[in-house]
C-alpha cells in the first residue's frame, strides 16, 4: 500500500505540482488548503508524512506544526 500524505498549502499550483511529483513516485497525496482543513483531516485520517506551507491564510505554520507535534499520535 502507498505511504499517504497531506499536504497543507495555500497555493493550489504548487501543492498540485507537488502532488502530481509525488504521486508519480507511487505516494498517494491528500491536499488541505488552510490550517483548519489540515487539522480536520489529520483527526479524521492516518497519513505517513506531512508537508506544511509556513505561511498559511488562517494559521501560523510553525505553531501548527508545533501543535501537530504534541498530538500523542505523532512520529517525530
Amino acid at each position: 500500500m502507498a505511504e499517504r500524505i497531506l499536504m497543507i498549502d495555500d497555493d493550489n499550483r504548487l501543492a498540485g505540482m507537488v502532488s502530481d511529483y509525488l504521486g508519480g513516485a507511487g505516494f498517494r497525496v491528500t491536499i488541505a488548503g488552510t490550517g483548519r482543513e489540515g487539522e480536520a483531516l489529520l483527526k479524521r485520517e492516518a497519513f505517513d508524512a506531512v508537508i506544511l506551507d509556513l505561511m498559511l491564510p488562517d494559521a501560523d505554520g510553525l505553531d501548527l506544526c508545533r501543535r501537530l507535534r504534541a498530538r500523542p499520535t505523532c512520529r517525530s
